[in-house]
């Protein structure tokens, strides 16, 4: 039996956003290899700058996913956010994307994909770069 999709603007899946969910289904994330492969998804996503409204939908559960799992394995900040959850943060306000981010630390794609991945921690220099970037106090991302 084929399913037949519409856009998710009615309220149905559409098919790049189901394409996703065969790829790595959206469950919630328990072990340090589900939250692995949870961000190697969405390394291959966050880099497109042309994400449809389904692809758009996936990443943005995902991230929710591995944010949880985060939360508890990692301690948050005083506000409740984590170091990398304040980087989202300041990145959707300012519409900054994965590529300009890695303009603005002067690193590998590789580099700033681990750090959107929850992978690799912010290093001092990566904080002063984005505290100057972004005005705000370098403390923002600690």
């Amino acid at each position: 039996m084929k399913i037949t999709t519409k856009s998710s603007h009615t309220g149905y899946p559409t098919d790049s956003y189901l394409a996703l969910i065969q790829v790595h289904p959206l469950r919630a994330i328990r072990t340090r290899k589900d939250h692995d492969a949870a961000s190697r998804m969405i390394d291959r996503l966050a880099i497109r700058d042309d994400l449809d409204d389904g692809e758009q939908q996936y990443l943005d559960a995902i991230e929710v996913l591995i944010e949880a799992y985060e939360n508890i394995v990692a301690p948050a900040t005083p506000d409740g956010r984590t170091p990398l959850e304040r980087l989202k943060a300041v990145m959707r306000a300012s519409q900054t994307t994965p590529v300009q981010l890695r303009s603005i630390l002067g690193g590998s794609q590789s580099m700033v994909s681990m750090i959107l991945g929850g992978q690799r921690a912010l290093s001092k220099k990566a904080i002063a770069r984005l505290a100057e970037h972004f005005r705000v106090d370098p403390g923002y991302f600690l």
